[in-house]
């Protein structure tokens, strides 16, 4: 009978980790996301300029708390005003990561249910799951692109492994 009842867990939870996750509609995409290096070697291409100062907040002339470069990015990428909003969300969230002070507990926690909310928002508003994932992606590299940036996300990361955050409420939109 224990047999019966572990293999039946272990059923329920191969079911589960089989279903992918997220949201944002069924089918996949033939389109992969592109490296970091397809991302910012397209970014040099054109006439966006990425900011590859040596500061982590870069500049964010209006108050709105997404660098300016990235604001620019995400408005030169054709997504649909709701996927737009969705990824500004996400830019803010990636933001506050980079800037958050990793002794503060209660900023850090805000930090990452900023993120865990955006991430699920661009999820539940992207087109396919994978156009999802490529959105998410893309905007990290473009967010998180110099090596004192590279530093402070991965002394972000480092403070809130293991942690554990709520479910989003909703589809994590803040604008829901």
């Amino acid at each position: 009978m224990k047999k019966l009842s572990m293999m039946g867990a272990l059923l329920a939870f191969g079911l589960l980790a089989g279903c992918g996750g997220g949201g944002g509609g069924g089918g996949g995409s033939d389109t992969p996301a592109k490296s970091t290096g397809e991302v910012l070697t397209s970014v040099s291409a054109s006439t966006l300029q990425i900011d590859r100062g040596t500061t982590v907040a870069g500049t964010d002339a209006n108050g709105d708390s997404v660098r300016d470069d990235v604001a620019t990015w995400i408005a030169a990428q054709g997504y649909t005003a709701p996927m737009g909003s969705a990824v500004t969300q996400l830019a803010k969230a990636y933001q506050g990561a980079l800037t958050v002070g990793v002794s503060d507990s209660d900023a850090l926690r805000k930090a990452r249910t900023a993120a865990s909310d955006a991430v699920e928002c661009v999820m539940q508003t992207a087109a396919t799951i994978d156009a999802g994932y490529k959105a998410v992606a893309d905007l990290r590299r473009v967010a998180v692109n110099t090596d004192a940036r590279v530093q402070a996300y991965l002394a972000y990361t480092a403070a809130v492994n293991d942690t554990v955050v709520r479910a989003p409420d909703g589809n994590g939109c803040a604008s829901q």
